[in-house]
């Protein structure tokens, strides 16, 4: 187990989700914009890769990637505690025996007063909470996009408002907070490159939505501590 831990689940946790929505990206990318059609020996292969995986097959992807991962870092948190003389106290501990939570002890929380208590809670609120958190953000970011395309529907193609919504949820709550200043941004770079190399004067979100969660995904750690919103972390 300590073999498996350390060439295959540390690694994991540490790049597979990189790696996977990376590959999400692409996917949505070459979905809306047929990139890998420019090259001869991925053409069929890219058609039929945006004819079999809507929009809606992606979020349903990431939901379980999101659900699978969160899995493999409580089991994870498991070992580790489980390993050490110290921490194992955490794994007999029930969190309403904790200072913290005595005041809501009862039947509501009957679930955490048990020797693993502690951990259920903790598990909760480490990996589990930010499923939950992220899909209510993508849900509400979803709606004021189906809410924008009904009066200016020049900013959008078919789909677009699903790719707004697989994105949201795939960066992800605290990533979600920089997300959205990142797409304004991502409009001006856009349009401003539109205009300039194809002389177009307007842009749809579509590639603003790709730039911003390709730049979310590789600087968003950065872009919340550097503006100071390690706080809204859950």
């Amino acid at each position: 187990m300590n073999l498996v831990f350390r060439y295959a689940l540390i690694p994991f946790i540490n790049w597979g989700q990189y790696l996977f929505y990376l590959l999400i990206i692409l996917i949505a990318a070459n979905k809306r914009f047929g990139l890998f059609g420019y090259f001869s020996k991925l053409a069929a292969f890219s058609k039929n890769l945006a004819a079999r995986l809507s929009y809606k097959s992606l979020i349903w992807l990431v939901l379980i990637f999101k659900i699978f991962y969160a899995l493999v870092e409580t089991s994870s948190q498991y070992y580790v505690w489980s390993s050490s003389s110290f921490t194992k106290f955490f794994l007999s501990k029930g969190a309403v025996d904790l200072a913290l939570l005595k005041r809501f002890s009862g039947d509501l929380f009957i679930f955490l007063n048990n020797r693993f208590g502690y951990f259920i809670f903790y598990s909760w609120g480490r990996f589990w909470l930010e499923i939950f958190v992220s899909l209510i953000a993508a849900a509400v970011f979803y709606l004021f996009l189906v809410f924008l395309k009904k009066y200016k529907e020049r900013f959008f193609e078919e789909g677009e408002t699903e790719l707004g919504f697989l994105l949201a949820f795939m960066v992800g709550w605290s990533n979600f907070i920089v997300f959205l200043p990142v797409v304004f941004i991502s409009v001006i770079l856009v349009s401003v490159f539109k205009q300039l190399v194809f002389k177009e004067s307007y842009t749809t979100l579509g590639a603003p939505f790709l730039l911003a969660a390709l730049i979310v995904l590789i600087f968003g750690n950065y872009l919340i501590s550097l503006f100071g919103l390690m706080s809204l972390r859950v």
